[in-house]
């Protein structure tokens, strides 16, 4: 992670531009509630976190984030912001099974420990 993508990742999102074809393309859901459905059935993926939460999520058409949520609902930017992100760091996930994905941190090549952890 670059020093510039902190803030975007502890204030904004995640952009998931680069990784679009790993997620099913029936998660990426409407931009907003007042924009045009998606010409499918939009199906959620769920994210489970090294921080011992999960969630329910889709994919923000235009904008190629998770779905936004307020940092105090479980979500990516909850994730973000609680698990310490520094310049260097790697966020990987990885998939479970179709619809079923782990997100941990990586730090100097190794998975970090969480926050408070030894």
């Amino acid at each position: 992670m670059r020093r510039e993508d902190l803030w975007t990742f502890t204030q904004r999102n995640v952009p998931l531009w680069d990784l679009l074809d790993f997620f099913p393309p029936d998660a990426v859901g409407p931009r907003g509630p007042g924009d045009e459905p998606r010409p499918y059935p939009v199906r959620p993926i769920t994210i489970e976190t090294d921080l011992g939460f999960s969630f329910e999520t889709d994919i923000q058409y235009g904008s190629w984030v998770l779905r936004p949520r307020s940092p105090k609902e479980p979500g990516m930017m909850k994730w973000c912001r609680e698990r310490g992100l520094k310049e260097g760091d790697t966020l990987v996930f990885e998939r479970l099974a179709e619809r079923r994905f782990r997100l941990w941190l990586e730090r100097d090549g190794q998975p970090a420990p969480a926050p408070g952890a030894g």
